[in-house]
């Protein structure tokens, strides 16, 4: 048996998840993940507080064999085992969990559609630019439709912004669960029937998300291919940006519930660090590149125009790829 088995059979004996391992010794969960696949060794200091941990000797964790003993429940000191939390937390949690989810989702589908009611009030407001209103009214009234959209985007963000917080407040007194260790085998078991259930409810919404994501991007082709003219534009922007921001909610709502559910199973996957860092710095720079090309050719003169270029469906089918891509770099690349 080599070092890396040795340190998970150790690790599983004890009743250890490797976030709870990692804590013991001052490490991140992704090193000891490393330790257990053998990509990486620990140093000697680690090595002697491995062996202090689980009472072995480093002879035992640094020769190959087979290990020369076997734990038996009755060896664990009661005071040494793990708790397991109660039917009553985490039902409670459970609960708060997916009301936070809808807050939070709500919260971020609520910023985009305050965009939406921007396209829908330009869109009244040149519709109300004609002779007529002109002539009656003046610009006091465009001016206050104008103003009325920016006043409806505040609003949506203010309430965004209060459903953020409110879910932040609403699950303060279940923080302690992301760091306290607790007896994970037992809790995979008493949640098991709860995470079918999950799947089976709301698997759905991820499915639902990509085919609104998808049909947000029928407004920004057609008005790629000059087929809108006049306030069409602006009104099938504001539809598209109404539906994506429904997308939005529903895949957002699965994702935080499944971000609540994974605290109790400790089934998280995380991006090593070197990873992690150069994922954050690319999409900084992935987003600046794009609102710098956005802004660019919004404000080119009119002859130099790029053929079968549109703005707006660029950065539609930038968010699309970079949504694809981080799904498919963190699935292969964390640990």
């Amino acid at each position: 048996m080599r070092l890396g088995q040795k340190i998970a059979d150790l690790r599983k004996k004890n009743n250890l998840s490797q976030e709870g391992l990692a804590e013991k010794m001052n490490v991140s969960r992704q090193a000891v993940s490393k330790w257990e696949s053998e990509q990486s060794i620990p140093d000697i200091e680690k090595i002697v507080n491995l062996s202090e941990l689980f009472g072995v000797t480093t002879d035992y964790l640094l020769k190959s064999g087979e290990p020369s003993f076997e734990f038996k429940n009755e060896d664990i000191n009661d005071k040494d085992k793990l708790p397991v939390l109660s039917d009553e937390l985490v039902r409670k949690y459970l609960t708060a969990s997916r009301k936070n989810a809808k807050f939070r989702a709500l919260a971020i589908a609520l910023i985009i559609f305050g965009l939406a009611c921007i396209c829908f009030t330009r869109a009244l407001r040149y519709s109300l630019d004609t002779k007529y209103f002109l002539e009656k009214y003046g610009d006091r009234l465009t001016s206050i439709v104008s103003t009325i959209g920016y006043i409806l985007f505040i609003i949506t963000i203010a309430i965004a912004v209060g459903l953020f917080v409110y879910s932040i407040m609403n699950v303060r007194e279940f923080k302690q669960l992301k760091k306290q260790n607790f007896d994970v085998r037992e809790e995979k078991k008493k949640l098991e029937a709860t995470t079918k259930t999950f799947h089976k409810n709301n698997d759905n919404y991820l499915v639902l998300a990509s085919i609104l994501a998808v049909l947000s991007i029928i407004g920004p082709i057609m008005e790629s291919t000059s087929l809108l003219s006049g306030i069409e534009p602006l009104i099938t922007r504001g539809i598209s940006l109404s539906i994506f921001s429904v997308a939005l909610y529903f895949f957002n709502f699965y994702l935080f519930q499944r971000n609540y559910l994974s605290t109790l199973i400790k089934h998280k996957k995380h991006l090593p660090i070197k990873l992690h860092r150069l994922f954050v710095y690319g999409s900084w720079i992935y987003v600046f590149c794009v609102l710098g090309i956005f802004y660019i050719t919004t404000r080119l003169p009119y002859g130099l125009y790029i053929p079968f270029f549109n703005p707006t469906l660029f950065v539609y089918l930038s968010i699309t790829v970079y949504c694809l891509f981080t799904y498919f770099f963190i699935k292969e690349k964390a640990e």
